[in-house]
């Protein structure tokens, strides 16, 4: 499994937070992954309509593109967190995929209610080593 792309929505599908991990990061790459963003959030809106619990926050593979495999994991707040990662050879492990998105959700929540935070900005340089630590264990 190969991180590529961590990207957080609002509520309004609107992203906040999108820190790719491409080699040699362009323009290029971050509108494709800008555009995966958005595709995923009409699976998501479907996936949570057909809910039939609201306690499971992991929603899994939303959808492949290529060589590119997109998870997703919705908020009580309804902030989306998604995940790209380069489809590999070998089966990828639901429980990795569940252990990054708690990573990034504890991070999150530690920023978000932060009483120092501006206006729920997720400008910090906390949250970015763990985003960046993540890359570095799991883009390599």
């Amino acid at each position: 499994m190969k991180l590529r792309c961590i990207a957080i929505l609002n509520r309004q599908d609107i992203p906040v937070y999108m820190r790719s991990f491409d080699d040699a990061p362009s323009e290029e790459s971050t509108v494709k992954y800008q555009y995966l963003a958005h595709t995923s959030v009409d699976v998501i809106e479907e996936r949570m309509a057909n809910a039939k619990s609201s306690s499971d926050l992991y929603l899994g593979l939303l959808q492949t593109v290529g060589e590119l495999a997109i998870y997703g994991y919705v908020l009580n707040t309804g902030a989306r967190i998604l995940l790209v990662i380069s489809v590999p050879e070998s089966v990828v492990r639901s429980a990795a995929i569940r252990e990054i998105f708690q990573q990034i959700h504890a991070g999150y929540i530690a920023l978000i209610c932060n009483p120092f935070n501006e206006g729920g900005k997720l400008v910090s340089s906390k949250f970015d080593l763990i985003i960046n630590e993540l890359g570095r264990v799991h883009a390599a």
